[in-house]
């Protein structure tokens, strides 16, 4: 009676809080059946009230916190209810079965409930029961289930291992297993534990083949391993699980651009991503971790429309491939954003941390390193170049990327398995390749911010150098756009070339498609191709594909702005070609045909040809113009030494050739080629400066350009 009316009077108590107190009555009274098995480190309860010893030693720990966020009148009651429930006939009310599925019924409330405390009632409870029961796999594996949940790795690997034993055939317990390994690797980086997670998700699978978790799981571990066929082919089989998942969708996709099914990839993301939860879409939508500070703060400040044209527009303008249909820079983005949802997104938080933030960045590390012997395992941060030092301890993780001459440092400073950069008072901590590094890089394509690093071809596709270069003039309608390039390769090798061009908005607005001629330079070692077009004033992406037999792929893109056409005098940029211009007459307009050399390269007995167009000469009253033009060959070669080198041992440049010349016509255009005798200058980069005086109107402009002289061969 007191016990009811005790429940009655403190109904201002938290529900949980009397749940939590019911189960321990419950507990406690099937605790004092002189017949149940005592739990380890626990005084049995005798049947007889006069031999009852309670106290909060002889309690577990979960126990005895319940008790203590108790008012006073129940936790009486649950004395006295250990007293009232003692005798003999209590025990033989209820099997041990009974108990234990009541216990298991109990804590599956707990669990529904889903919070810190219930979680802790639940896991008391699961323990009790598979103590009662001890072979039962379904409490196990609840068991298990919860403790993972809760963080206790090793008591959940150890409770999935025993369902294994107890239930060979159970799909979860594999899966769970996985889990587990797939955390333990995550923090470790043991590859030992990444083999053991894929080995126990490819246990799920083979037990059920439907298993679409289980495959989801399964898929970044194998690509982790460098298995991308397996990894396409788990990611195949999740979409044929639950072929409406979008997670499936997204797996399917970025494992089939990693093997090189590039219009797969497209439609499967195509597809996928708009079916994905907001918070997980707008990972693939966010270009904030790869572009400038000041594209992140326009495109926040832009209604929904017009920034997902402004999105398009800063993918198209970093597509290395204009030619075509695919953004090979996007999908390479939208798999390394796939991958790091798979690994490193937490739901909870609904973000990743600086792992994530970095993998899509950068891709995969070369090497990574937990806690490195070089690392103090302390919170640490920097100011004015002095770093100090904290107590708190700390995880490190390092990333290494060689290739980009940078390596990441991430601190886990609440031991979480959160990782963050480290801090500093007074610079940027945000990993940034090294710009001389990226300078060199060969078949890339890096963003303007110098964050964002991607590989210009899709897998599998081999790379074939091209030489390309894009000069401007002025025409009669507007400005004028010549574009050449340069492939290696015998007279015979078939190689296409397709010629794109986007306006400012990066909309297309020219293609053009021909076939490779021998080169003028080198007829027998490499095909040119040249294109023209003439485009309004602006701003240009121009770029040329060129593919052969093989399927290897050649790829060039260059950055034009176009000028409007003024009154004073101006110079179009200068051209490097093979031999002589040749001059033709159309009807009244006059064309020139240029050979094309677009490496600038000058064999060693050749002289330099350079070709410029000289704009808006003045005229005197008879239309003649009257000009003086100086050319100078200078080298251009860059001494990269550090500076106390060059003091002690500074190098001898080549010799400075110049020359000018006086010139009358008639009209205000000229087209002009000079010829350099080079031959007395070593190999090595050079340019050539122009600088034309008006010498009616008094006024200059000057252009230049840069070309390689080749070394002398024997015997030519």
């Amino acid at each position: 009676m007191y016990f009811a009316s005790s429940f009655k009077a403190h109904a201002g108590v938290k529900p949980s809080r009397l749940r939590c107190a019911r189960s321990l009555f419950d507990r406690l009274r099937d605790r004092a059946d002189p017949n149940a098995p005592p739990a380890a480190g626990v005084d049995r309860l005798h049947g007889h009230a006069d031999n009852l010893r309670v106290s909060v030693t002889c309690i577990r720990m979960g126990a005895a916190r319940a008790l203590a966020t108790l008012p006073p009148a129940l936790t009486l009651c649950a004395i006295l209810a250990v007293a009232s429930g003692s005798g003999p006939g209590a025990a033989d009310a209820h099997t041990r079965a009974e108990r234990a599925e009541g216990l298991y019924q109990q804590a599956l409330g707990h669990l529904r409930e889903n919070t810190v405390d219930t979680r802790r009632v639940a896991i008391d409870e699961l323990e009790q029961a598979t103590l009662l029961t001890a072979n039962n796999p379904e409490y196990e594996l609840t068991l298990a289930r919860t403790y993972y949940q809760c963080g206790f790795v090793r008591l959940a690997r150890e409770r999935f291992t025993r369902v294994t034993r107890l239930a060979p055939a159970d799909a979860d317990a594999r899966y769970g297993l996985g889990q587990v390994w797939r955390r333990d690797w995550l923090k470790y980086l043991e590859k030992a534990s990444l083999e053991r997670a894929a080995a126990s998700l490819r246990a799920a699978v083979a037990l059920r083949p439907s298993y679409c978790d289980a495959w989801l799981l399964l898929v970044p571990l194998l690509v982790e391993q460098g298995s991308f066929e397996a990894a396409a082919t788990a990611a195949w089989h999740a979409r044929l699980a639950d072929p409406q998942r979008p997670e499936a969708l997204i797996a399917d996709a970025y494992t089939s651009y990693r093997v090189g099914r590039v219009q797969h990839a497209d439609s499967a993301f195509a597809a996928g991503i708009p079916r994905l939860r907001r918070s997980v879409r707008e990972r693939f939508d966010d270009i904030g971790p790869v572009a400038t500070e000041r594209d992140t703060f326009v495109l926040h400040r832009l209604p929904p429309a017009a920034q997902a044209d402004f999105i398009r527009a800063f993918w198209k303008d970093n597509d290395p491939d204009l030619a075509s249909p695919e953004n090979e820079a996007q999908l390479e983005y939208w798999s390394r954003v796939s991958h790091a949802f798979f690994l490193y997104y937490d739901p909870k938080r609904r973000e990743w941390d600086e792992r994530g933030e970095v993998y899509v960045r950068y891709g995969p590390p070369a090497w990574a390193d937990y806690n490195p012997v070089n690392e103090p395992l302390v919170s640490r941060s920097t100011f004015g170049g002095i770093t100090f030092s904290s107590s708190i301890p700390a995880n490190i993780l390092a990333w290494d990327y060689p290739q980009l001459g940078m390596r990441v440092i991430m601190h886990d400073r609440l031991l979480s398995e959160y990782y963050q950069l480290p801090v500093s008072m007074d610079q940027s901590m945000d990993p940034v390749p090294d710009p001389d590094v990226l300078d060199h890089l060969q078949d890339v394509v890096v963003t303007r911010s110098g964050r964002g690093v991607f590989p210009a071809l899709p897998p599998g596709v081999k790379s074939r150098p091209v030489d390309g270069a894009v000069a401007r003039f002025e025409g009669a309608a507007g400005p004028r756009l010549l574009a050449t390039f340069e492939a290696e390769g015998p007279p015979d090798d078939s190689l296409w070339a397709e010629y794109v061009v986007l306006d400012s908005t990066r909309h297309e607005i020219e293609r053009q498609g021909r076939a490779l001629e021998p080169s003028a330079c080198d007829p027998t070692g490499a095909q040119v191709a040249d294109f023209a077009g003439q485009y309004p004033p602006g701003e240009y992406r121009v770029g040329i594909t060129v593919r052969d037999r093989r399927g290897r792929r050649g790829l060039y893109r260059a950055r034009v702005s176009l000028s409007r056409s003024g009154t004073e005098l101006s110079l179009s940029d200068v051209v490097i070609p093979c031999g002589l211009p040749i001059e033709t007459a159309t009807g009244d307009a006059p064309t020139v045909r240029l050979e094309p050399n677009p490496n600038a390269r000058v064999h060693g007995s050749d002289p330099l040809t350079a070709y410029f167009e000289i704009y808006h000469l003045q005229t005197d009253g008879d239309g003649r113009a009257r000009f003086e033009y100086v050319y100078t060959v200078r080298s251009a070669q860059r001494d990269r030494r550090i500076w106390i080198q060059r003091a002690i041992q500074p190098h001898t440049k080549p010799p400075t050739i110049s020359a000018s010349r006086a010139e009358e016509q008639s009209g205000p255009l000229r087209r002009q080629f000079v010829r350099v005798p080079i031959q007395s200058l070593p190999a090595g980069l050079y340019k050539i400066e122009i600088v034309v005086r008006d010498l009616l109107a008094d006024r200059e402009a000057r252009a230049e350009a840069q070309f390689v002289r080749l070394a002398d061969v024997p015997g030519n």
